[in-house]
């Protein structure tokens, strides 16, 4: 059989879109090389002398792409102690190299006053952030030498390491804390080698680490995924205690990202400790974790100018001049959510309720959300709140894991519990649909796990109506669709109202 030039090339592009979409996910790469003991700088230390800075680079073998995205991994160990060659740093690079990427794990200069004070722990991490920042630098001189992508580079630690990263990414000269002695110690950038580079870096991977003052995060800053045990007694998952003046850790810093609309994650492991209690197993599935949100910030994954939240400005401006002329009685239903929600114009005869504050926006999704929750509900004094969203998980290379779907919703119910301390607030289960079903099975999940998140608190709820639009054989009814095979038509906004009216009109009136 013959084919046309065009068709062989379209075959062989494709077969390479396909294997682009499994790399940097998943171990594609069976097999890694490592180079050892590379020298990337230099810089006096606590001794007076000058110490040589050195780093591993560990790589997928026989890799073919030119140009990769670099992962640099920080030691912990309290500033004081620890190494570039530690079991988890070797656990980590490997699995990231597997899956396509450049890593490379460094040393920094140890060591913290006699003292032990807060300013000696502050200047312990300015020395080793100014190391770090001089490993980006390395990196972008050698670049082609090491097959780097020079506007992919990304930076993750471990508890110390990990506070080293975060300060690297958003301690800026006018946060320079003002106990350290920079006369001592030079610049935020430092001079421990490879000046006349650029040490920026487009994205940190924060695990059981904590920054000093949670508001050197603001707007437009970089994307930031956190992983911590919740009851972590070394350094906070929150900010109930400090690390020698380093207080705010993995929730308040993704609560302050979501807040500003920076792009970010939380995986908490329920119960762990600090290091996930060194449990392999969990440490395997925090790697996963990482890995599967990290993907999704590759710019592979990115559109020109992507404005994330703040794209929704003009819609939510409406809401903000629909409050002021709009008048809702008592007994009025806010809801909140995405198209579904929007496109619903017939939602008071649907539901036979007639008061209902209808603040449904574009195609949202839960971060849209989270970060306009004050401003879309705040206004108002409902009876009760609903929600639906259903744009985190819709089977393409963005997706959200259901996990990262259940904290972003766990945060807005914290948001809405600070003014309606006792409104009912439920969740409308994410429909299926035949333009999302291969990915139904983790919408499955993202539902489960809200729902088992409601059932354990009060006065939240969770509405089910998948059932309705699914046939004998399991598949999504598509007379209740329209063309788009995404949206209820009328008949399905119909079927929707009349499954879900009784159920909510009893949680209006609990």
């Amino acid at each position: 059989m013959k084919y046309s030039i065009g068709i062989i090339l379209i075959l062989y592009f494709l077969g390479n879109h396909l294997n682009a979409q499994k790399r940097f996910k998943q171990e594609v790469f069976s097999q890694i090389d490592s180079i050892t003991n590379v020298q990337y700088g230099q810089a006096l230390n606590l001794k007076g002398q000058n110490e040589n800075l050195l780093l591993d680079i560990i790589i997928p073998l026989s890799d073919t792409m030119k140009k990769r995205p670099l992962l640099i991994f920080i030691h912990g160990g309290g500033f004081k102690n620890n190494s570039k060659t530690g079991a988890y740093s070797s656990m980590l690079c490997k699995g990231f190299a597997k899956r396509g990427y450049v890593t490379a794990s460094i040393d920094y200069r140890l060591g913290v006053e006699k003292s032990n004070s807060n300013k000696d722990y502050a200047e312990a991490l300015y020395r080793g952030q100014q190391d770090g920042k001089a490993a980006v630098r390395f990196f972008r001189k050698y670049a082609d030498k090491y097959g780097i992508d020079t506007s992919q580079i990304f930076i993750t630690g471990t508890s110390a390491g990990s506070k080293i990263c975060l300060a690297m990414a958003y301690m800026d000269e006018a946060e320079i804390p003002k106990e350290i002695d920079q006369q001592k110690w030079g610049s935020l950038d430092g001079v421990s080698g490879n000046e006349g580079f650029s040490s920026k870096v487009h994205g940190v991977l924060n695990e059981w680490g904590g920054l000093i003052d949670y508001k050197w995060i603001n707007k437009g800053d970089l994307p930031l995924f956190n992983v911590s045990g919740t009851a972590d007694k070394t350094v906070p998952y929150d900010s109930s205690f400090d690390y020698h003046g380093m207080k705010y850790g993995s929730l308040i810093l993704y609560e302050r990202c979501l807040s500003v609309g920076v792009p970010t994650g939380l995986r908490p492991f329920i119960g762990a400790g600090h290091t996930l209690d060194n449990n392999r197993i969990k440490q395997d599935s925090c790697i996963q974790s990482m890995a599967a949100w990290l993907y999704t910030q590759l710019k592979y994954h990115k559109t020109n100018n992507e404005e994330g939240v703040f794209r929704w400005g003009k819609e939510i401006s409406k809401f903000d001049s629909l409050n002021k002329v709009e008048q809702y009685p008592k007994d009025a239903l806010l809801f909140i959510g995405s198209s579904y929600i929007r496109l619903w114009e017939n939602i008071r005869q649907d539901l036979d309720y007639q008061h209902v504050i209808h603040r449904g926006f574009g195609g949202c999704n839960f971060r849209d959300v989270a970060y306009y929750i004050q401003r879309i509900a705040y206004p108002h004094n409902p009876k009760a709140i609903f929600i639906y969203v259903g744009n985190d998980i819709v089977a393409s290379e963005k997706d959200k894991s259901p996990d990262q779907v259940l904290e972003l919703y766990k945060y807005i119910v914290k948001k809405l519990r600070e003014k309606f301390a006792t409104t009912p607030i439920t969740f409308l289960e994410i429909s299926p649909s035949e333009k999302r079903w291969a990915a139904w099975d983790q919408i499955v999940q993202a539902n489960e796990l809200i729902k088992s998140f409601v059932a354990s608190e009060s006065q939240l709820y969770y509405i089910g109506s998948s059932d309705q639009f699914l046939g004998a054989d399991g598949k999504p009814l598509t007379k209740y669709f329209r063309d788009d095979k995404l949206h209820y038509n009328i008949e399905g906004y119909k079927v929707w109202g009349n499954n879900i009216k009784t159920k909510v009109k009893e949680i209006a009136n609990k």
